[in-house]
């Protein structure tokens, strides 16, 4: 079987939103890198990010002089503060003005969510195929890393690749990038294999779960739900504590719950999954009243309207597929003729509650194929804060998802691809200039 071996300064394992950018900056800045890529193109996964409109970053937390202390909020990671130093160096202005250099202008829309002016995410592969042209950057397309090792004489590193050919392929460098992704989306490439490929170099992997990502429910009246979308507050509960909450769009489905809060409070509710922890779901339905708001508005509509059922009075206020089911809930099921002036208090009481804490036992999250991101990876413990290299192997930087630091929806995990793999690049430029 035909061997053929390259041999770069840099490598960079994934053309991903990270990978990509740390190769054009780093040939920016002199460094002889190369892009090892088992697509047959680079950035699949950035295709499918924002709706087919690539949702590049959030600019809400672009404003006063703690910039990147509140872009750092969105982040999560076992090291809380491990994000700031990167974000400190390459936020959301420095991402704008990067895209900009290139020739890719941004606009932005709902919530500051800010994406390519052609307002496709195709326009952002093409930029960075032309950016890698421009400046000579050899990308190896379908080419798959089985093993790679380290050595402390030169070259460090040694990779052993296959083609789609089957073909074996050694490449060789000095200095090694890990931008190859999470477990999300394993049909573009991002399939956890980054994660082998550290822990043969000796890192370790903080067990990862599906973030941003639809909640699994335990109730039977799940398909009479289906398909009903309200304004409301989400709260994850455990051991009866509040752990996050959010407010939006929820959306129920055949299987659980969906809509924006329910993706960004679907972080906790896997990791305390995973902890064998039972999760609940609180669904607030009239958050924009406090309880004894509701109770007055309810009592004096029940007082006008007490010759009507109860079903029908509800009609104009709630969704109607939510009222047999909430009804049913609150015990006036077998009832479904009663008037409203023929309401007990008990049964009150119990719809009121409904209404503001309506409680989901939580069994799963859909998994990753569904998720936009991964919560968890390797140790950033085991990472130096603000450069990204390893601290084990020296000359092995991480950048993008494979490590744990994941974060809210809103363009924030492709800010963190643009950030660390510009940084890390910075970092070794610096380094090898002895600076």
């Amino acid at each position: 079987m035909k061997q053929t071996s390259q041999h770069h300064q840099l490598i960079i394992i994934g053309a991903g939103g990270s990978g990509l950018t740390a190769a054009v900056t780093a040939r920016d800045l002199g460094i002889d890198a190369a892009i090892i890529e088992s697509n047959d193109r680079i950035g699949k996964k950035v295709l499918t990010t924002g709706n087919g409109r690539c949702n590049i970053t959030n600019e809400s937390t672009a404003t006063g002089t703690d910039e990147a202390v509140a872009l750092a909020r969105k982040y999560h990671s076992n090291q809380g503060a491990f994000p700031l130093p990167v974000l400190q160096q390459f936020g959301v202005r420095q991402a704008i003005d990067f895209f900009a250099t290139l020739g890719l202008p941004l606009i932005s829309l709902e919530d500051g969510r800010m994406y390519p002016m052609s307002l496709q995410a195709a326009a952002v592969l093409e930029i960075f195929k032309l950016a890698l042209e421009d400046r000579n950057v050899p990308v190896y397309f379908q080419t798959k890393v089985l093993d790679v090792t380290y050595s402390p004489n030169h070259p460090r590193f040694t990779l052993q690749c296959q083609t789609e050919n089957e073909e074996q392929v050694v490449y060789t460098s000095e200095y090694l990038f890990l931008c190859t992704g999470g477990l999300t989306a394993p049909k573009t490439g991002t399939d956890g294999s980054g994660y082998v490929l550290a822990e043969r170099l000796g890192h370790t992997r903080i067990y990862p779960v599906p973030g941003i990502v639809q909640l699994k429910l335990d109730y039977p009246y799940l398909k009479e739900l289906s398909g009903i979308k309200f304004e409301g507050m989400g709260r994850i509960l455990v051991r009866d504590e509040v752990i996050r909450s959010e407010y939006g769009e929820i959306l129920f489905t055949d299987y659980g719950i969906s809509g924006p809060p329910i993706l960004q409070l679907s972080r906790k509710a896997a990791y305390q999954l995973a902890k064998e922890e039972e999760v609940i779901l609180a669904v607030d339905l009239m958050s924009g009243r406090t309880e004894e708001e509701l109770v007055d508005f309810l009592e004096t509509h029940w007082g006008i309207f007490g010759h009507r059922t109860v079903a029908d009075s509800l009609a104009g206020i709630l969704n109607k597929k939510l009222i047999p089911v909430l009804l049913k809930e609150a015990g006036i099921d077998e009832q479904l003729h009663l008037l409203c002036q023929d309401l007990t208090w008990k049964m009150k009481k119990e719809f009121y509650r409904l209404l503001k804490r309506w409680e989901f036992k939580v069994t799963d999250t859909n998994g990753f194929t569904h998720a936009q991101t991964t919560a968890g990876g390797i140790d950033t413990e085991e990472l130096t804060t603000g450069t990204l290299e390893s601290k084990l192997v020296p000359g092995l930087y991480l950048a993008g998802e494979v490590m744990d630091v994941d974060g809210d929806c809103g363009g924030y995990n492709l800010q963190w691809a643009w950030s660390s793999g510009h940084v890390a690049a910075r970092a070794l430029a610096k380094h090898l200039s002895g600076g």
